[in-house]
C-alpha cells in the first residue's frame, strides 16, 4: 500500500507539474523570441570604434564595421556625415577592400569600390588627423549596395528612444590627455605670383623708339653723305670751269701778239 501510495503520489506529482512545466518552457520561448525580435536591428548594422577613443588624439584610427543584409548583393559603398569638427580632409583611407578609395565633400565621406561578395560584411579603418574636442562622435551612415538597395543607418539614440531602428554609429571619447591643443590645418599655399606676358603690339609698340632713333641715325648719313658728294662734284666742276676760261684767255693774249 505504501508503495501504491508512493506510486499514486508520483504519478499525481507528474500530473501536477507537467501543466507548470509547459506552461514555464512557454512564457521562456515567448520571451526568447521577444529579445530576440527585439535585438534583430541592432545585430546588423554599422559600428565604429576609435583607437585611442580620446579627443583631441592626432593620428587616431575609426574602425568601421558595416554587416552585409542583403542575400542578393554586395555591399558597394558607404557615406559618413561627418560631425562637427571634422572635415573630409582630415581622413584618409588606412584599410579596406582591395580598390576601394575614399573621396569627400563638404562634410560627407564617401568610400566605395567594387561589390564584396554577397554576405560580407564591411570593414575599414579611417585615419583622423586629430579626433574633435568632444565627448562623442555620431557617424550618420548610408550603407549601399550592388542592386540599389541603401540602408539608412542615421537614427540618434536618445533618452526617449534609447534603442532605435535604424541606429548611427557613436563612438564615446574620452576627456583630452592633459596638454592636448587642437593642431591647425595645413593651408593650401597661396599660388606665385605670375607676371602676365606683353602681347605682341605692346612689344613692337614698346621697341618702336628704339629702332627710331637708329632710322634717323641712318637717315643722317646718308644726307650728309649726299651733301658731301654734291658740294665735292661741284668743287671739280668749278674748277674745270676756271680751267678752261684760264686756257681760253691764254689762247686769246698768243694770238694777239
Amino acid at each position: 500500500m505504501a508503495g501504491t501510495v508512493r506510486g499514486v503520489g508520483t504519478t499525481l506529482g507528474f500530473v501536477m507539474i507537467a501543466p507548470t512545466v509547459r506552461r514555464a518552457a512557454v512564457v521562456l520561448a515567448a520571451g526568447a523570441a521577444a529579445v530576440v525580435s527585439a535585438a534583430g536591428p541592432a545585430l546588423a548594422h554599422v559600428e565604429v570604434e576609435a583607437a585611442p577613443p580620446r579627443a583631441l588624439a592626432t593620428g587616431a584610427v575609426l574602425t568601421m564595421t558595416a554587416e552585409a543584409e542583403s542575400d542578393d548583393a554586395g555591399i558597394t559603398g558607404v557615406r559618413i556625415q561627418l560631425p562637427s569638427g571634422l572635415v573630409p580632409a582630415d581622413l584618409t583611407l588606412a584599410s579596406g577592400p582591395a580598390g576601394w578609395k575614399l573621396t569627400g565633400s563638404a562634410t560627407v565621406v564617401d568610400v566605395t569600390g567594387p561589390a564584396l561578395p554577397v554576405g560580407r560584411s564591411l570593414r575599414l579603418g579611417l585615419r583622423v588627423r586629430q579626433l574633435p574636442a568632444a565627448s562623442q562622435l555620431v557617424l550618420k551612415t548610408i550603407q549601399s549596395y550592388s542592386d540599389g538597395r541603401q540602408d539608412a543607418w542615421i537614427e540618434v539614440p536618445s533618452a526617449s528612444v534609447p534603442d532605435p531602428d535604424q541606429p548611427a554609429p557613436v563612438v564615446r571619447l574620452q576627456a583630452a590627455a592633459p596638454g592636448a591643443t587642437p593642431v591647425p590645418r595645413a593651408t593650401t599655399p597661396a599660388p606665385a605670383p605670375t607676371t602676365t606676358p606683353a602681347t605682341p603690339s605692346a612689344a613692337a609698340t614698346s621697341s618702336a623708339p628704339a629702332v627710331a632713333p637708329a632710322a634717323a641715325d641712318d637717315d643722317t648719313g646718308n644726307g650728309a653723305a649726299w651733301l658731301f658728294g654734291g658740294v665735292l662734284i661741284g668743287v671739280v666742276l668749278l674748277g674745270g670751269i676756271v680751267f678752261a676760261a684760264s686756257r681760253k684767255a691764254a689762247r686769246a693774249a698768243g694770238s694777239a701778239r
